[in-house]
């Protein structure tokens, strides 16, 4: 990962911003965004004593937008934009989406729209270098720019709130003396671009690409380990098919499946005859639309991490400030209600799957995977399977539509994003829950075979699982515990050898 990334407003990718939230990157910034930036604040100042109307900079916000603000009121007024908004509720944003969200903001900023004064860019330039990290909670939006979330920010930076710093919960204002920085005296149309922004969300759902291709990636590796376990028929795995399929998430899935299965057995042992269920034999062209689904979602992330969100939004160059629609954010919300239902299609191959291994007809296994007659296996475990697979169907479900008027009903449209990103987070929790039991059955399945001899990927992760959690033998375990531990190897992609770690293959 980059040591260093240099903002500029228009190139910033999703790399750089997991450099900078989970491997500390250093941020600098392009002396030409700045200058740009440093334009439109000219522009805003050149504008403060205009007679024209200028929404949030000489007016109210919202319902109060025939309040008329004063040159003597403008710090006063933006104060009280970051107070008033600052209505989000518990629980806490980490410390990843707030540092996302401080990172897409500050990059917007230098597009020059913002029109917000030099001061605040390089402060919040020095909170994300000093790893200053605002308390945020995280609910309370409705996906008109991330009003109630975003003020938490503003708020830190005038010496107010709480943030985190150096390992511990501060003062806003005792962590800006500690690090050396001096707070924020605000100015005009300074407070409205702080909190009239969805960067909040954005910053989260470029977080979450990652962590979803990561999943993708641990979902196919668990189905490549069930599949060679029951020395399944390795005709629907034939990379030779890569050639006539169109379909670019289905070449990516087919692909990686056989990477994992590299050297295994299934390719000169497997059962010609052993049709099955589709829940295996058409795992890769579902997961290959999961794939595209994300490809989408990922260019539509990156699409707003470089766009201007500021209403109104100072064009420098004609010395105005225009009202815009930039804060609707409908196409994010639309890419993550679609990853979601993707999301659900993944759990319910893969508790379909599991249900298959324990089935003997299906799988050719012993029922419930047990070594011998007297043990349980994991029969009971089903319910769990159940259980969870039922939270993710409910958490499918749209929720972008569900809104109604706020701000005495002047505000008659929402898209609920940062609630959807939520529900995604909670999704995909529950996804490393399934995978990792159908990681437990697969493993177990795979000792139930004589002779396998795994491929070079699930070999590692075969591997990995049993350092986590035990064979059942002669007797039934508490599995509760188990999958917990076996959930923290998919949440943390320990199951994939990094590049070159995996060299040899193996057998029982």
């Amino acid at each position: 990962m980059k040591e260093t990334v240099i903002l500029d407003g228009k190139s910033l990718t999703r790399q750089e911003l997991e450099a900078v939230v989970y491997a500390g990157a250093r941020v600098e910034i392009q002396e030409e965004a700045l200058i740009r930036a440093q334009e439109a604040r000219k522009t805003v100042l050149f504008l403060t004593d205009s007679q024209k109307q200028i929404y949030g900079m000489n007016t109210g916000l919202g319902a109060n937008k025939d309040r008329r603000i004063t040159q003597e009121e403008f710090e006063k007024f933006n104060r009280q934009i970051l107070y008033s908004h600052s209505v989000a509720i518990l629980p806490l944003a980490d410390q990843a989406w707030v540092r996302a969200a401080m990172l897409c903001r500050l990059n917007s900023f230098l597009i020059g729209t913002a029109g917000v004064q030099t001061e605040m860019i390089l402060l919040l330039k020095e909170f994300l270098n000093q790893e200053i990290t605002p308390l945020v909670p995280a609910r309370g939006s409705v996906g008109l720019a991330d009003l109630g979330n975003m003020a938490f920010l503003g708020l830190a930076m005038i010496g107010e709130g709480e943030v985190e710093y150096q390992g511990q919960k501060l003062k806003a204002q005792e962590a800006l003396k500690k690090a050396g920085l001096k707070k924020l005296t605000l100015g005009p149309k300074d407070g409205l671009p702080m909190v009239s922004s969805n960067m909040f969300s954005v910053g989260k759902a470029a977080l979450l690409c990652g962590k979803i291709r990561d999943l993708i990636e641990m979902s196919e590796t668990v189905y490549a380990m069930g599949l060679e376990a029951q020395s399944y028929n390795p005709v629907f795995i034939d990379q030779r098919t890569l050639k006539i399929t169109s379909h670019r998430g289905h070449r990516e899935s087919l692909a990686f499946v056989n990477q994992c299965l590299e050297g295994s057995s299934i390719y000169h042992n497997g059962n010609e005859t052993l049709y099955g269920a589709l829940s295996f034999k058409s795992t890769c062209g579902v997961m290959g639309s999961i794939r595209d689904g994300l490809h989408y979602l990922e260019s539509v992330v990156d699409g707003y991490l470089n766009a201007s969100e500021d209403c109104p939004a100072v064009l420098a160059e004609e010395r105005e400030i225009v009202s815009t629609d930039f804060f609707i954010v409908t196409g994010l919300a639309a890419a993550l209600e679609m990853m979601d239902i993707l999301l659900c299609h993944m759990a319910g191959l893969t508790a379909n799957r599991i249900m298959r291994m324990c089935k003997e007809e299906f799988s050719g296994l012993p029922r419930f995977l047990r070594p011998e007659p007297s043990v349980i296996g994991y029969g009971t475990m089903q319910k769990t399977v159940a259980a969870v697979y039922n939270e993710i169907r409910h958490l499918a479900n749209p929720a972008s539509m569900d809104y109604f008027p706020t701000a005495n009903e002047s505000e008659d449209y929402g898209c609920m994003t940062p609630y959807l990103l939520l529900k995604t987070e909670k999704m995909l929790e529950n996804l490393y829950t399934l995978t990792a039991m159908e990681a437990m059955y697969a493993a177990q399945a795979s000792e139930c075979q004589e002779g396998l001899v795994r491929g070079k990927g699930t070999l590692y992760a075969y591997q990995k699982i049993r350092e986590a959690t035990k064979r059942i033998q002669q007797d039934d375990q508490i599995l509760g515990f188990e999958i917990e531990k076996v959930s923290s190897l998919i949440r943390e992609k320990k199951i994939i050898a990094d590049e070159g770690e995996h060299d040899k293959k193996g057998s029982i």
